[in-house]
């Protein structure tokens, strides 16, 4: 025996089913005035078995005010055991649907009937079925959608999870509990190094993107997002920082997918503790510039590096090595020569390599290191730098102001 608890058929057959049946969807209805009541609820029935529907699963019946007396509406309240929801053309005008109509509009003063009081009283569910007009009787044209209660739809979630500079110990607790959870993680397997999902449970899906197309990856995550799963999509550093999410949120917008950032630990601040340096020193630089080199994506001219450096600024330079230099060149034309550097490969990964220098020697260094993917530039006097008291300890400086 299959027990299911579901507004939905799951179309099993061949053993018996113990269905539970909540009243969980919304039956939203308009009509011309005075529409027959004939077949209305058998044809409305019969749509919603098509789509997977149960007609059992409807709790309520939902129209615009002007609709309130109409005979349609209380037949199908009886005929569904429903409740009836009414709303004002004013309550349903700014309600967001896939059909809105100047008819409905000039007609009912909203430009949605159906398809918003659906939504309306399903707390802005989804609709499972979009605006279906029938005319069973001539003259008698009704229109109806349904919409799933978004209190009790099980709905699927994705989370974009910074999974740090690259150590499993440096994804944050929130990161790595919804690692833990999740049914698909989605990792960027030529960055995000694999140790870190370790953590996924053993029914989890764990798949790297990195031989993926965009489409694929939104095939996947859909998937597991329409089965009500949790899925993180595992990024490298913190996703807002060259994190390649824009697309994908994007997507989740078009689609109306829920979706929410939880931040990480980005490799400029993993730089900064491993060259035990702070990149802001009181009256010498006050500014930290993340960015990167031109390579294949061009730059706009005002981020061009030899503007940047213009501040001689502490600089972290991103996804640069391939074209060291170029970068050298450039930030030449502000920066001292003898200015430090530092080129950073695989920060916290067990493989970490870091070389220091000059300003003047950076192309030879990445060059004779042969470095090209996953290492960060940094550049400016910050670096390693303990000269001078910063006026935090300072006997002048007022922790608590007392009046």
């Amino acid at each position: 025996m299959v027990i299911s608890l579901s507004p939905r058929d799951i179309g099993v057959r061949a053993v018996p089913v113990l269905r539970f049946v909540p009243p969980v969807l919304t039956l939203g209805m308009g009509c011309r005035r005075g529409a027959s009541t004939e077949g209305v609820a058998a044809e409305i029935s019969r749509t919603l078995r098509e789509a997977g529907l149960l007609p059992e699963a409807v709790g309520t019946v939902a129209t615009i005010e002007l609709k309130r007396d109409e005979q349609l509406l209380e037949a199908l309240c009886r005929s569904f055991g429903a409740e009836c929801d009414v709303w004002s053309a004013q309550e349903l005008a700014d309600i967001e649907v896939p059909n809105p109509s100047e008819k409905a509009r000039a007609a009912t003063g909203s430009p949605s009937v159906a398809e918003a009081a659906a939504r309306k009283s399903a707390h802005g569910g989804e609709l499972l079925v979009e605006k279906q007009k029938r005319a069973l009787v001539t003259g008698s044209d009704f229109t109806f959608a349904v919409a799933e209660n978004a209190t009790t739809a099980r709905r699927g979630h994705i989370e974009i999870v910074g999974a740090g500079p690259g150590d499993p110990d440096l994804i944050s607790v929130r990161g790595r509990e919804f690692l833990q959870q999740a049914d698909l993680v989605l990792y960027a397997g030529s960055l995000v190094p694999r140790e870190v999902t370790a953590c996924a449970k053993p029914s989890a899906t764990v798949c790297s993107s990195a031989s993926m197309t965009l489409e694929e990856q939104f095939e996947l995550m859909r998937g597991a997002y329409d089965r009500g799963g949790l899925v993180v999509r595992l990024h490298t550093g913190d996703p807002c920082i060259y994190g390649a999410i824009q697309e994908q949120m994007n997507y989740f917008d078009r689609h109306r997918m829920s979706y929410h950032i939880t931040p990480g630990i980005s490799s400029f601040q993993a730089a900064a503790a491993e060259l035990r340096s702070q990149f802001t020193i009181p009256e010498k630089v006050q500014t930290i510039v993340l960015t990167r080199g031109e390579g294949r994506t061009p730059m706009p001219p005002r981020e061009r590096l030899g503007e940047l450096a213009r501040s001689r600024s502490t600089m972290c330079i991103f996804l640069s090595a391939g074209i060291a230099g170029e970068v050298q060149e450039q930030l030449l034309e502000h920066y001292p020569p003898e200015t430090p550097v530092a080129v950073c490969h695989h920060l916290t990964w067990p493989d970490q390599r870091i070389w220091r220098g000059e300003l003047r020697n950076l192309a030879e260094i990445v060059d004779d290191n042969g470095l090209t993917l996953t290492t960060m530039i940094v550049v400016g006097e910050a670096i390693g730098n303990r000269a001078g008291l910063s006026r935090l300890y300072s006997h002048e400086f007022k922790h608590i102001f007392r009046p």
